[in-house]
């Protein structure tokens, strides 16, 4: 008879196992995609592509990223703890499933005289003993949703980890460029002003220039030469950089540092519309979007787990075995033996301490939430930004580069005026520095374009979209 009470009593918490208590999980309604994209101006649904570093058109950059997505360490931190949520979850998932152990033991006992007869006893026992605590409240059914929730959360972390260090790679990696090609350009000046300060020199010992000029032109001379030192310096810093990003030593780089790059080779041709080719759900389907989301979903079921505590606890412990006095006879049929144990707890008196927990929980909550939203809109503006800087600075770009030629222009006719006496060295000094400052600047807006394209990719989610 009692085997089918003990059958009754499964089949009792087998039915209310269902039971789930606690709030289910409802997205919260912040902007709606419509509203995102009326905010952005968005008018195509166009997801962006993971390689997107690839439309910049050099292969030294492409390798680079590809050896950084496979070594770099901020990756590989963050696959590790993707891999502890996942060996998390498991352990949720086991928590409340059938527990079965084998047992085995010898036990002495040598009772005291004084409390009465003296009785010696040993004994053998082996056997499995099980429990099962059942899930009848959802406990752990919420805490498995937790655990499958940061699982998720780790995903898209890993996701946006990788968007983050591409980015990086080509961010570092344009500014390599730059101070590369500054490098190579003033090593052009150096050897343009080595000529001029000849010119000065001659005119200078022979009485048609004063010390002025002289001094001027060695002064030019010297502060363009002082600059070689600082990029190669430079060079080599964002080489250590690139190497920390990248996980590898700096020797192992596939870089060819004295490559021109084709960022820098021509004038970059971007149609500004594609800037809005993007879906409306870019920004909530971003990776850290998603992860903070879930990082959500995660804290609210907590709160069910939470709430599943005030209500009974029912477990069932049993035993299973051989007991005897002899380990000769411990296997014998009269040795067997069992036990079951049914047990029901409930909290009465805890001092309101469950309820605070509960209350803990929620508040834990709308932490999460507040980050949530706060993600959402640090995502849309660091999108609008860049789409802004991006136009911005093609525009610019043009203006520096016909200045550019203008002075470039202009610098080269002095230049022959001076030589054949027809004006005086400052008038060439002036348009000379002039030339030098459209140079940097032009190079700087190049630089900026491409960097404000890195920033770009990077807030539309960088291909990684869920």
């Amino acid at each position: 008879m009692h085997r089918y009470k003990v059958y009754s009593f499964f089949l009792l918490g087998l039915g209310v196992s269902a039971c789930t208590v606690g709030p289910d999980y409802q997205a919260p309604v912040l902007y709606s995609d419509s509203v995102i994209k009326q905010e952005l101006r968005l008018k195509k649904r166009h997801q962006l592509p993971k390689n997107w570093y690839a439309l910049f058109g050099d292969e030294q950059l492409n390798r680079l990223i590809e050896l950084g997505l496979q070594n770099s360490t901020d990756v590989e931190i963050s696959f590790a703890r993707l891999q502890q949520a996942r060996a998390s979850l498991k352990i949720s998932q086991a928590a409340f499933l059938p527990q079965i152990n084998a047992r085995g033991g010898y036990n002495y006992e040598k009772n005291s005289k004084n409390i009465g007869a003296a009785v010696n006893s040993h004994y053998y026992t082996a056997g499995f003993d099980a429990s099962w605590e059942l899930d009848l409240w959802g406990k752990g059914r919420r805490q498995d949703e937790a655990a499958f929730a940061e699982v998720l959360a780790g995903e898209y972390s890993l996701a946006n980890i990788k968007t983050v260090v591409t980015a990086e790679l080509a961010s570092n990696y344009i500014n390599l460029k730059l101070a590369v090609e500054k490098l190579r350009i003033a090593r052009q000046n150096v050897a343009l002003q080595k000529d001029i300060f000849a010119t000065v020199q001659a005119k200078y010992k022979n009485g048609l220039t004063d010390e002025i000029a002289y001094n001027q032109a060695e002064y030019l001379l010297n502060t363009t030469t002082a600059q070689i030192p600082a990029l190669q310096n430079e060079i080599e810093q964002y080489k250590n950089a690139l190497s920390v990003l990248a996980g590898v030593l700096p020797s192992q780089l596939p870089l060819d540092v004295e490559k021109r790059s084709p960022i820098f080779m021509n004038n970059y041709k971007y149609d500004v519309a594609a800037l809005y080719n993007l879906p409306a759900y870019v920004i909530r389907s971003r990776p850290d979007v998603a992860a903070a989301e879930q990082n959500l979903v995660a804290q609210n079921a907590l709160i069910g787990a939470a709430v599943a505590d005030l209500y009974p606890d029912v477990s069932v412990s049993g035993l299973w075995g051989y007991a005897a006095g002899g380990g000769g006879s411990l296997f014998n049929s009269k040795s067997q033996g069992y036990n079951y144990a049914p047990l029901m707890t409930l909290p009465l008196l805890d001092w309101n301490r469950l309820q605070n927990q509960i209350k803990k929980q929620e508040y834990v909550k709308d932490e999460a939430l507040a980050q949530y939203k706060k993600t959402v809109l640090t995502a849309l503006s660091e999108l609008k930004n860049a789409m802004e800087s991006v136009q911005t600075e093609l525009k610019s770009n043009q203006a520096q580069t016909k200045a550019l030629r203008n002075i470039g222009k202009a610098a080269q006719a002095t230049a022959d005026r001076y030589r054949n006496g027809l004006i005086e060295f400052s008038a060439f000094l002036t348009v000379e520095q002039d030339r030098l400052q459209a140079q940097g600047n032009c190079l700087d807006s190049q630089a900026r374009i491409f960097q404000n394209l890195v920033s770009y990719y990077k807030a539309g989610g960088g291909g990684y979209l869920r």
